[in-house]
């Protein structure tokens, strides 16, 4: 039965098994619908997802006639246990979450080993790392704090303590083995992202009020709350380390080409060596800006609707500062992302030292990625025009214009109540005076000025009096 179901997961997933007849094809649907209303189903996914390799024997074109299908197998699996939490979690005894937990907390151990072993494929490595960040959610949001009390440690503790988190300072070694657009054995940071990302939104969108009770929601926003001084520290030292990474990577490169243009070569006329050292900065610096991308994408989610002391208190950790410097940054669009990190600051209540601080830093980090990006137009040696540099940030620029715009409308009363800036007065004023000459210099963009300043009409005749 164990290979009947194999080969019908492998037949309706379209793993490469040779070739399929039409019966084969009914047999595995058929194979499938009986398993859904099989009543052990549930053990069975546990089994499968827990198992560290799934061969299908008997396939001709397969390497010694075996096939590998641990990748669509556990896919398969990880939907079957999906469906069940969803449906019938809550009448499970607190043995049986522990073993599903155990189960799927294993899966993803695997799956990092596996990455990093590169016995996966790329794609599939990528899906199942979504699926498993998913399935983790689903359970923390019903059982974090109370029932999963170790649900952090469990993901966010190196792989040394347990957990899927990379080692601290070896995130640079990680990098240089990774492939194409692959994490390798990254992909646990990447699952821990994605996860953490999945439990906020579900515990603060509106869209998830029929799938998660009140009570429940707050539960988890509380433990998250009590629990952050345990993560934040962590994905600021991944921003840090990973940036630094594609810093590193960047400048190498950079001397790689200037070294050949000056022995009138180009990087399509290296030499074997050559390549191989070049491919290994491109990696590192690609897979590493990839990790920042992931970061800022569940940075976004807290600086949406978590507690603001996240983000703007500087005891330990100063995101802000992070964002800010990021501004420069184009590689994989982390400029972009930061930009909506700070779009969504923008929209919060903020308390005014706050908003001060955010409207006098943002005129010279714009100013500073303005400088950045014509350093790349100048190292180009005419590759790159003006125009180009213009369609290339045009992204960035519109978030940009929409974030500088947000800060300003979102606050008036910071600014219709203070006497020095009414008086054109004092160093608030000169701030202020600065973000909106800033904003102003955005109305200049050529590009459709009806997408450049995102303030109303009602809010800029509010500014003006």
């Amino acid at each position: 039965q164990g290979l009947a179901l194999l080969r019908a997961v492998a037949v309706s997933s379209g793993a490469p098994i040779g070739t399929i007849t039409p019966q084969q094809r009914s047999e595995a649907y058929s194979t499938l619908e009986q398993f859904k209303s099989f009543d052990g189903r549930v053990g069975v996914a546990v089994g499968l997802l827990s198992s560290e390799r799934h061969v299908l024997p008997g396939v001709p074109t397969a390497p010694g006639g075996a096939a590998d299908v641990t990748a669509v197998t556990k896919l398969y699996a990880l939907g079957v246990l999906q469906s069940f939490i969803r449906k019938g979690y809550a009448d499970l005894g607190e043995g049986d979450r522990v073993a599903l937990r155990s189960s799927v907390l294993q899966a993803a151990r695997q799956l990092v080993v596996a990455s990093e072993a590169a016995s996966l494929g790329e794609g599939e490595s990528r899906i199942l790392g979504n699926k498993i960040a998913a399935l983790l959610g689903d359970v923390a949001v019903r059982d974090f704090p109370q029932r999963w009390t170790t649900f952090i440690s469990d993901v966010f503790a190196p792989g040394s303590q347990g957990g899927l988190w990379c080692e601290p300072g070896h995130a640079d070694e990680a990098q240089s083995r990774t492939y194409g657009s692959g994490y390798g054995s990254m992909i646990g940071v990447k699952v821990g992202l994605e996860c953490l990302k999945l439990v906020v939104e579900d515990c603060t969108d509106s869209d998830f009020n029929t799938k998660i009770s009140t009570r429940r929601r707050n539960d988890v926003l509380i433990g998250l709350n009590e629990t952050s001084s345990q993560f934040l520290p962590m994905f600021f030292s991944l921003l840090s380390e990973e940036y630094g990474i594609v810093c590193s990577a960047k400048a190498t490169l950079a001397e790689m080409s200037a070294y050949l243009t000056n022995a009138g070569r180009t990087i399509s006329q290296m030499m074997p060596e050559e390549c191989v050292q070049y491919d290994i900065q491109v990696r590192r610096r690609d897979g590493a800006a990839r990790l920042v991308s992931d970061c800022l994408n569940t940075i976004r989610t807290f600086c949406q609707t978590m507690p603001l002391e996240w983000m703007l208190s500087s005891d330990r950790q100063d995101f802000v500062s992070a964002l800010l410097h990021l501004l420069r940054e184009d590689t994989a669009g982390l400029q972009v992302s930061a930009t909506a990190c700070l779009e969504q600051l923008a929209m919060r209540k903020l308390e005014k030292k706050d908003w001060l601080r955010l409207v006098s830093s943002l005129p010279q980090a714009v100013s500073e990625a303005n400088e950045a990006a014509a350093a790349r137009v100048a190292s180009s040696r005419g590759q790159m025009s003006q125009t180009e540099l213009l369609v290339e940030q045009f992204p960035f620029h519109l978030g940009l214009s929409k974030m500088l715009a947000q800060l300003v409308s979102a606050h008036l009363n910071f600014i219709t109540t203070d006497k020095d800036m009414l008086a054109e007065q004092g160093p608030n004023y000169q701030m202020l005076a600065s973000h909106l000459h800033l904003l102003a210099e955005m109305v200049g963009h050529p590009s459709d000025p009806n997408h450049v300043l995102h303030v109303s009409s009602k809010d800029a005749r509010k500014v003006r009096r």
